[in-house]
């Protein structure tokens, strides 16, 4: 009796589980739904597209149940579908089922971008930061879409730092001191706020310039569409510059050396370096001056050769010459 029990719920469970359906992934696309240009091996089984079927796109402003289509794909397997760049980078939009003419799914092109945040005033922080101000990221993208999907959270996006030595981090310490993974975070709106998930405080991360930037990769989208601003924002990193007494500085941007700026050394005073303006102090002595965007060479003081006479020498040389010269006449008259 115990086996009979035993084999009769071994065949519900194997019933159930083959009749339940198969679990949704981020690959499964829904009539109708939204794919990017990049995807690889979606499957648009959903919008009823069978091997060997076509999809159809037509004009701007055309009539889709009457107007010839302006362009066409063939689908080979739609169980593993690509959206070939060079084939839908030009040619987004709506895709009809061929010739059915119904909606089959949207072709757009992906958007991505990250921007830092000073989680304590709201704003991107600039210059202004304190050091141990918590920061965290705002992700603006339209791969939200994808969280339209059956069964996904979110798009997955992947934020990158990586400090003054190279070394790259996908993981921060956080304003409570745990670990914050920035992997895969699913995005689910255009607008997406991480909170505060970096504390800045110099006594977690040495001091210095890090670069922010951020990717998504779902099925394989960078690997396929490799461009800036779409799938990833990496040669338009953020700059952040993490001082020890001022704290970090952020920019979008690296920052912008000074204009002008000079180096005097002196022979009788240390030598000190001015920018962008003036040294408090002028050294005495000499030295050589080196400043942006002028002539540089040495100092040269030219010194001019000098006599020393005794007061009144030439008026008493003049008197003596006339005596003379009054003796002599006098004596030849004699």
């Amino acid at each position: 009796m115990f086996r009979i029990a035993v084999l009769l719920l071994c065949s519900l469970i194997a019933a159930a589980l083959l009749g339940a359906p198969a679990a949704a992934g981020i690959a499964d696309v829904p009539r109708g739904g939204t794919v990017f240009v990049g995807e690889q091996g979606l499957n648009i089984t959903a919008t009823g597209i069978v091997p060997g079927g076509q999809i159809a796109r037509f004009g701007s402003g055309g009539n889709v149940q009457t107007d010839a289509p302006s362009d066409m794909v063939v689908i080979s397997d739609p169980a593993s579908f690509y959206v070939v760049p060079g084939t839908f980078a030009s040619a987004t939009g709506a895709w009809y089922t061929w010739p059915g003419r119904e909606l089959a799914f949207i072709v757009k092109d992906p958007t991505l971008q990250v921007r830092v945040i000073n989680t304590r005033t709201g704003r991107e922080p600039g210059t202004n930061v304190v050091s141990g101000d918590p920061l965290g990221f705002r992700i603006e993208t339209n791969l939200y879409a994808i969280a339209q999907r059956p069964g996904v959270s979110g798009a997955p996006v992947t934020i990158h730092v990586r400090d003054p030595t190279g070394a790259e981090f996908t993981s921060l310490v956080g304003p409570e001191g745990t670990t914050v993974s920035l992997v895969d975070i699913p995005v689910n709106t255009s607008v997406h706020e991480t909170g505060p998930v970096w504390d800045t405080d110099t006594k977690h991360y040495r001091a210095g310039t890090y670069e922010v930037w951020a990717d998504c990769n779902a099925n394989r989208i960078r690997d396929n569409y490799d461009e800036v601003g779409k799938t990833t924002t990496h040669s338009r990193a953020e700059s952040v510059q993490v001082g020890e007494s001022q704290g970090p500085s952020i920019t979008g941007a690296a920052t912008p050396k000074p204009t002008a700026s000079a180096t005097v050394s002196a022979t009788t005073a240390p030598a000190e370096t001015v920018t962008g303006g003036t040294a408090a102090t002028t050294p005495t002595g000499t030295g050589t001056a080196n400043l942006t965007g002028m002539p540089t060479g040495p100092v040269t003081t030219a010194v001019l050769p000098t006599t020393t006479q005794s007061p009144g020498f030439g008026t008493l040389s003049i008197a003596l010459l006339a005596l003379a010269g009054l003796g002599l006449l006098l004596f030849r008259r004699g």
